[in-house]
């Protein structure tokens, strides 16, 4: 039997299950320039992540098109909320597609769970950053928990 809990429950049930067992946790991001101070910016992205909490590693795939600007340079930020920035983690390649792995640190599991963590995506026309988008557990009603052997797996429904 399928059944949906919200997000801030599956994710507490999948980090009760225990340090032994791995977990695969899918994220996404919506950018937009509003997120970055620009509501003018026709700039606009979409991301998803798969974390992998046993091999420390965030799978990313982003694309985003329409900027004022031309892509100077794009990470992902941590931690902090939607609105307030923070420091660079990870460099993200130039272009869209943006295609990776990113092998974090054991100390910044925590932050990136918590929806802590964005992308950012510099441009000519402001080099703090054009669109931004926070990345974080999709929406609570296309999230199901399933159990997987002896581990836990958060997938959205759409992937069946």
């Amino acid at each position: 039997m399928r059944s949906r809990i919200t997000a801030v429950g599956a994710l507490a049930l999948v980090l009760s299950a225990g340090a032994a067992h791995g977990v695969v946790l899918n994220y996404v991001a919506s950018l937009d320039g509003a997120q970055s101070g620009h509501p003018e910016s026709p700039g606009t992205g979409s991301g998803t992540f798969t974390i992998d909490t046993d091999a420390n590693t965030m799978s990313y795939n982003i694309t985003f098109g329409g900027l004022l600007g031309a892509e100077t340079v794009s990470h992902i930020h941590g931690f902090a909320p939607p609105g307030l920035n923070a420091g660079v983690l990870h460099l993200l390649p130039l272009g869209s597609p943006k295609i990776g792995v990113w092998n974090y640190l054991e100390s910044q599991e925590a932050g990136i769970l918590a929806g802590l963590t964005y992308v950012n995506i510099h441009s000519t026309y402001d080099g703090s950053g054009e669109i931004r988008g926070q990345i974080v557990v999709p929406e609570p009603a296309s999230m199901v928990l399933l159990a997987v052997g002896a581990g836990w797996v958060l997938r959205r429904r759409s992937c069946w």
